[in-house]
């Protein structure tokens, strides 16, 4: 469902992989039942050590992490969002439970950051319009998710992510793949590509045997790498 595919989304690894959906854009008429049923999700995701069985939620690396989500709270929670979820909040030195965060607007710190961990910020929108000025101002480019059970009424969301993010995912979460796809990404989110096919480029040199379109030309051709003349041979 779109939940389990949002909370996987949202905070696998803790929410600390570039990948991560890092905020959360919600239709107003819909946010209710939504954060009722995700945050019911998130508060049930086991926290503790990488090899306890069952744990999804570990001990965050980066010693300066959780007093750097607080102060994102902080900020948000005097700007008229509030902690949803009933274990938000909640931490102990690097064990740090997820906190979703709503209403948040573009006041807010932690719509402009990536807080680049488990802290979850939703924002209720009501037109596409909301969803097109927050793209137009964004320095973030990577990835987005689009969830919806009729995905022809985005068509007109989809072409502006196109040309704002490096990939768009439909119904599903962020991620990458660069064994199979190009991950890659606009704005301040990425420099170049990484894939099988930009890391061959690295190592290869590209060029072009041509001739005419024709019976001589397609003879020439096969005769060439026939020959073993490995211009040509490479090629066929």
């Amino acid at each position: 469902t779109t939940v389990i595919e949002v909370l996987a989304g949202s905070l696998s690894y803790n929410g600390q992989r570039c990948t991560a959906l890092k905020l959360l854009f919600v239709h107003e008429s819909i946010a209710d039942a939504f954060l009722a049923a995700y945050c019911a999700k998130v508060d049930e995701l086991k926290i503790g050590l990488p090899w306890e069985s069952g744990v999804k939620l570990t001990p965050l690396p980066e010693p300066n992490k959780p007093a750097y989500l607080r102060e994102l709270i902080a900020d948000a929670k005097s700007l008229g969002a509030k902690v949803v979820n009933q274990l938000g909040e909640q931490e102990a030195g690097p064990f740090v439970r997820p906190t979703v965060l709503y209403p948040v607007s573009e006041k807010m710190r932690v719509w402009h950051e990536e807080q680049f961990g488990p802290l979850v910020p939703v924002v209720p929108f009501r037109e596409l319009d909301d969803v097109y000025a927050y793209l137009a101002q964004s320095t973030f480019g990577q990835q987005a998710s689009v969830f919806a059970g009729d995905v022809v009424k985005c068509a007109p969301l989809l072409d502006a992510l196109a040309n704002s993010v490096g990939r768009v995912n439909i119904n599903a979460q962020c991620q990458r793949g660069p064994d199979y796809l190009p991950f890659s990404g606009r704005k301040s989110s990425a420099l170049g590509t990484l894939s099988v096919t930009e890391a061959l480029k690295t190592v290869s040199t590209e060029y072009v045997v041509a001739t005419k379109d024709n019976a001589m030309g397609k003879a020439g051709m096969l005769s060439l790498a026939g020959a073993q003349c490995n211009c040509v041979a490479s090629l066929i």
